[in-house]
């Protein structure tokens, strides 16, 4: 399966944002004339807008036990229970490079947004178990891409974690993985940078926290704690800061690349026409998107109505993890869609209807975080 991605780029002027900023966006939108309210206006394009398209690694490649990669929780994950599809073949992307890059080049996008396999490059997850084969597979696809002028979006993280690492050391539980994850990072940065301008260090981390170590519906399956996702996102949290100061400081000056985390989100409609009402909406986008982008993007630390809500269940940052988290996403990278429709435990709801509007989520976004430069780095829709 691959994603149809539709990466776009909004350019705001930056300015400080007032708490809770993102709440006038309900009024703005009622208050236009149907279909006002809904549609996006006709216009063209600007030349320099981006189109892309995008996979995750588990998704395409295949090849699961092929020249010395190392298993991941997700071909651990779907070799468990009553699970009959797996992504032991995938798209054969592993064998058939030149294929794709000839569909990409049939539809005519400037920019491929895909991940790596973190086992495929680094077996058991640390540098001791380097794999020539797999770094190499990347190497020849980064060189295909820039020879038909289309640039590589990489993801580093996109769920699938060294199954070595989540056996051995209880995965993104475990406060050491943000090290081993810099320490991944800054191989991916010497071997492949010099040709890649865009990077995402862990793609959706509410879906891998809450999903992953939480309800237990993906990889690695974890179901036991209900407290355990709040863990798993803050040491998320502070992988990707240690990667992007590590770029911060050892490569953007040559290399000239940005790095965000792709943040995903609902959008939610107030059932009443009270502030009480947008209020819960409000605390329901903090919740799943303001849960990572409120540290990146405002103070370093979480949302005041997630702080208040789970207390003692969510952990804090110190004043020193607060500075090494905050400003560290030289974008906003948004995910959104019919596919990523969270289905929200009710709890997440708070009473609210879950909808699916792009429009307004863009705009409760720039409002909120500071007027950030947006990606929409994937659309959501599957071809």
């Amino acid at each position: 399966m691959k994603v149809l991605l539709l990466c776009t780029c909004l350019s705001f002027t930056s300015a400080a944002a007032k708490p809770n900023a993102g709440l006038r966006t309900w009024g703005r939108f009622s208050k236009l004339p149907y279909p006002g309210d809904k549609a996006f206006l006709y216009d063209t394009f600007p030349k320099d807008f981006i189109w892309a398209v995008g996979t995750a690694a588990y998704q395409v490649e295949g090849a699961f036990e092929k020249d010395g990669k190392g298993l991941s929780i997700w071909d651990t994950f779907t070799r468990g229970g009553n699970r009959m599809a797996t992504g032991d073949v995938g798209s054969d992307s592993y064998h058939n490079i030149q294929a794709d890059i000839r569909a990409i080049r049939q539809l005519g996008v400037s920019h491929y947004r895909f991940s790596l396999s973190w086992s495929r490059i680094l077996p058991n997850g640390t540098r001791g178990s380097y794999n020539e084969i797999g770094t190499n597979y990347y190497r020849s696809l980064i060189k295909k891409l820039k020879e038909i002028r289309v640039q590589p979006v990489v993801t580093l993280y996109h769920w699938d974690l060294p199954d070595h690492l989540q056996q051995t050391l209880g995965g993104w539980s475990n406060p050491e993985l943000v090290g081993i994850f810099k320490d991944y990072a800054d191989f991916c940065f010497q071997a492949f940078g010099d040709d890649v301008k865009y990077w995402i260090t862990i793609d959706n981390p509410f879906v891998v926290a809450r999903h992953g170590y939480g309800t237990g519906v993906v990889a690695p399956g974890i179901k036991n704690d209900p407290d355990l996702p709040f863990r798993i996102g803050h040491n998320l949290l502070k992988a990707h800061a240690a990667a992007w100061h590590l770029y911060h400081r050892h490569y953007r000056t040559r290399q000239q690349g940005k790095l965000s985390m792709a943040l995903a989100s609902h959008w939610i409609k107030p059932s009443r026409t009270r502030l009480e009402s947008l209020r819960e909406c409000q605390c329901s986008l903090d919740h799943v998107l303001g849960w990572f982008a409120r540290p990146l993007f405002i103070d370093g630390d979480y949302p005041p109505c997630m702080k208040a809500r789970l207390g003692s269940r969510l952990p804090s940052f110190t004043r020193e993890e607060r500075e090494q988290v905050r400003g560290t996403a030289d974008f906003f990278a948004l995910s959104h869609g019919a596919a990523l429709s969270f289905q929200l435990i009710d709890s997440l709801n708070f009473g609210q209807q879950e909808d699916l509007d792009l429009r307004m989520l863009l705009y409760w976004v720039n409002a909120e975080y500071n007027k950030p430069p947006i990606f929409v780095v994937q659309s959501g829709w599957w071809v």
